[in-house]
């Protein structure tokens, strides 16, 4: 009988220790959720205690990461991401958070990455999370000098009138077209950051009144800062070119090199048939643009030649801006009219065809009225 009983307990041991693991785990992670928000340091260790029962627990790993951050170890709180996502990828929250404990940890690329996947698969419903994740998302376009990506990052807050100092900010940055953090501003130079981001934002938010009064400001109180003249005309853009432009020429005259002026100066300058001031815009631009902006002042170029009625000139322009830029419909559309121009006939249904399969990707009820248009 004794030899019965020990070898049933050694029989039934495992289900035992299972059965006590379970419950362990159980009451880990009840007592873990319970303490995020009262206790993020205790929740944390017992998010570590249940999960060293259970690490196949992706809930359990973004829990951690979520009050890692808060605690701001970013570093362990970017390991807790990683091992989540490994065991659920799809959870666009998560990628949120990681993008934000990559950019504390300096890893830009890596951040960039991660929010881009985020907002492709749901941020969720916590505003003030978005407005974190979509703030951080901006200010690393901005520092790679993408100011009107860092700027459609920005626009959707503004449905619902977000006004935070952080996205004033980074929304005057866009303006004036500076790619810096504002910590490495004087503080002179962060006023007129602030003044241009809040006329900025005002015009984004639908609030024309008080964009045209902050405008209004802004050009009275500091009409010789760099790139308030250019932030006045890109308000003007919608509304009057021919102001607008009159703004960035003032910008140019105090600020030559200011290449978000000489690009958009090159685009209203064809538009308002003076295609050789805008060659000169456009290859000044040239010289000065980062990388990524190259392909824009190519078409702008390709643009005023065939506003020159200089077709064989354009046509390496676009097929130079279409290569560097193959997903823009509109450099296709240039393209495909300077190859007809020239008798390129075969070549311009070519271009024709992409430019219809890639507006009808990216903005499919434009495409009857720009086919009629331009037919």
């Amino acid at each position: 009988m004794k030899l019965f009983l020990a070898y049933a307990a050694l029989l039934f041991a495992p289900v035992a220790v299972a059965r006590a693991q379970t419950e362990s785990f159980e009451d880990l992670a009840r007592r873990a959720t319970g303490a995020v928000d009262s206790d993020p340091a205790q929740a944390a260790g017992l998010f570590k205690q249940a999960l060293d029962l259970r690490p196949s627990w992706p809930e359990g790993w973004f829990y951690m990461g979520g009050v890692l951050y808060r605690l701001d170890h970013y570093a362990e709180a970017r390991e807790a991401f990683t091992k989540g996502l490994d065991l659920s990828p799809k959870n666009g929250v998560a990628w949120g958070f990681l993008g934000l404990a990559e950019y504390e940890l300096g890893h830009l690329d890596a951040a960039r990455n991660a929010i881009d996947k985020g907002e492709k698969l749901g941020l969720g419903s916590n505003t003030g999370f978005e407005t974190a994740v979509r703030q951080r998302g901006a200010m690393l376009l901005i520092r790679a000098s993408l100011f009107d990506q860092a700027m459609s990052q920005l626009q959707p807050l503004s449905k619902r009138q977000e006004n935070s100092p952080a996205v004033v900010e980074a929304v005057g940055l866009c303006a004036l077209a500076i790619a810096a953090e504002p910590s490495k501003l004087t503080e002179s130079r962060r006023k007129v950051v602030e003044m241009a981001g809040t006329a900025m934002w005002a015009a984004v938010s639908q609030r024309p009144k008080d964009a045209k009064e902050g405008f209004d400001e802004l050009l009275a109180k500091y009409p010789n800062e760099p790139g308030v003249h250019y932030a006045a005309g890109l308000f003007l853009m919608d509304s009057d070119q021919h102001a607008a432009l009159v703004e960035y020429e003032k910008e140019l005259r105090g600020n030559p090199d200011h290449w978000p002026t000489l690009l958009v100066a090159a685009f209203l300058s064809t538009r308002q048939g003076t295609p050789d001031v805008a060659m000169q815009y456009a290859e000044r631009a040239r010289k000065l643009v980062p990388a990524s902006y190259v392909w824009l002042c190519d078409a702008e170029m390709g643009r005023a030649l065939l506003a020159k009625d200089e077709p064989e000139k354009a046509v390496p322009m676009f097929e130079h801006a279409v290569k560097l830029q193959p997903d823009n419909a509109q450099t296709h559309f240039y393209l495909e009219q300077a190859y007809r121009r020239v008798g390129r006939k075969s070549d311009a249904q070519r271009e024709r065809d992409e430019f219809v399969r890639l507006k009808a990707q990216q903005d499919p009820n434009s495409l009857p009225g720009v086919g009629n248009a331009n037919r």
